[in-house]
């Protein structure tokens, strides 16, 4: 069994917002795996071993985001337009920067990088052969600094990570302002392969192979869309983004029909 664990990005997210990317996902790969010989009965069973989890941390961050919008947006001046552009853009804003304070903690309570970690147990107490994270967005950063172990709370490599997929990921600008604009972080034991996903239209995702040398990551480049910001939200919807998993899976992961 192989658990597929998504962290969304900035905003509230409901539950089940994975959904679409996981069904096509799953349909791409037994889709590969006919294509392998496998006969749909044998497709089937093993599309059953990957299995969705889901981690919604924006909680933390939603009473403040709120009052934030109720004491500012009565107050502006300014024509509709940009009150519907500051009001989508604000919130995400302070995400960020509480997301960037909360994992500056020495011995505070982080309390992000906690609910992740409490969320990875979780996912893993069925004892999953292997794990595949897929984040989106601060969710990739978030995952990030988990996967590789960069605070007190940290993954412990108890199930290999057999593939972390980013998506428009802006990793590369949080390490950069950290001083680290060419990593030399070394690639954990336990995490085998890193896809970084981007539209080069998305005026969010960057590109990461060339700052992280050590690492070895595969950068692919999908359309999602035409707009910086539609194009940043539409990995969830783009068929081509599962199809790019899937491919991935059946490569890493040994199906048992």
């Amino acid at each position: 069994m192989t658990n597929l664990i998504f962290i969304h990005g900035v905003n509230s997210q409901p539950t089940g917002y994975s959904n679409r990317l996981y069904k096509n996902i799953l349909t791409f790969y037994q889709q590969g795996l006919l294509k392998q010989g496998a006969t749909r009965q044998a497709a089937s069973k093993a599309s059953r071993q990957l299995v969705q989890k889901e981690i919604l941390w924006a909680h933390h961050t939603s009473n403040w985001t709120n009052r934030f919008l109720t004491l500012q947006y009565p107050l502006q001046p300014r024509t509709g337009k940009w009150n519907f552009i500051l009001k989508a853009v604000d919130p995400l804003v302070i995400q960020i920067l509480h997301y960037v304070k909360d994992k500056g903690h020495k011995k505070g309570p982080m309390d992000m990088l906690k609910h992740i970690h409490e969320s990875f147990r979780e996912a893993c107490a069925n004892r999953p052969d292997n794990i595949v994270v897929i984040a989106h967005s601060l969710g990739s950063v978030i995952a990030f600094d988990y996967l590789f172990g960069f605070r007190k709370y940290k993954y412990t490599g108890h199930h290999p990570v057999v593939a972390f997929f980013t998506l428009g990921s802006p990793i590369p600008l949080f390490t950069s302002a950290m001083g680290y604009v060419e990593n030399p972080v070394k690639r954990p034991a336990y995490l085998k392969k890193w896809i970084n996903i981007l539209d080069p239209d998305d005026g969010v995702a960057r590109h990461c192979a060339t700052h992280f040398r050590r690492v070895s990551i595969e950068d692919v480049e999908i359309n999602t869309g035409w707009d910086p910001l539609g194009a940043h939200v539409r990995y969830w919807h783009t068929p081509r983004v599962a199809e790019c998993i899937a491919s991935q899976l059946l490569l890493k992961i040994k199906s048992r029909p």
